[in-house]
């Protein structure tokens, strides 16, 4: 099975369970709990701020082109799977800013497997557009995420 293929099911299936309401009972019973919420939120977070670090690392004039493709290829990872640590932390969409952190989040994904490099070989005069939206919606999601966890410190 191709990494992106893997990545598209993942993000297949969470809309399919939000959809149709398939839920598994434990999970959402972990999911009402503040301390799951906070280390699952922690988790989801860390993968995020681990594709800013590998994204950031890999522009270093110091790295050699076989560390810069091992930087990539951790990040292509972390990315299909972000997806499922989305779903170990919220099964649901949520409301308000949450909605719009959840849009942009998925959407960004949904970007992502876009860039394979087929495509890239293909059309590549869409790549610089396609990475300036890319960073665009990652700078949004880090910045709406930032704003997610002080609002649950903040009132709690």
């Amino acid at each position: 099975m191709k990494r992106n293929t893997l990545g598209i099911i993942l993000f297949i299936l969470y809309f399919i369970q939000y959809f149709f309401e398939l839920k598994l009972d434990f999970l959402e019973q972990l999911q009402l709990d503040q301390s799951y919420k906070r280390w699952s939120g922690l988790f989801l977070f860390s993968l995020i701020l681990a594709q800013w670090f590998l994204s950031i690392k890999r522009l270093s004039k110091s790295q050699s082109s076989i560390s810069i493709a091992f930087y990539i290829d951790i990040h292509k990872w972390i990315g299909i799977f972000l997806p499922l640590a989305f779903y170990i932390h919220s099964t649901e969409i949520g409301y308000a800013i949450l909605l719009l952190l959840s849009i942009v989040f998925f959407i960004n994904v949904a970007m992502a497997f876009i860039n394979t490099k087929d495509w890239l070989e293909k059309y590549p005069q869409y790549f610089n557009a396609w990475l300036i939206f890319h960073i665009f919606l990652s700078v949004f999601v880090l910045f709406i995420s930032i704003v997610h966890i002080w609002q649950v410190f903040f009132y709690s």
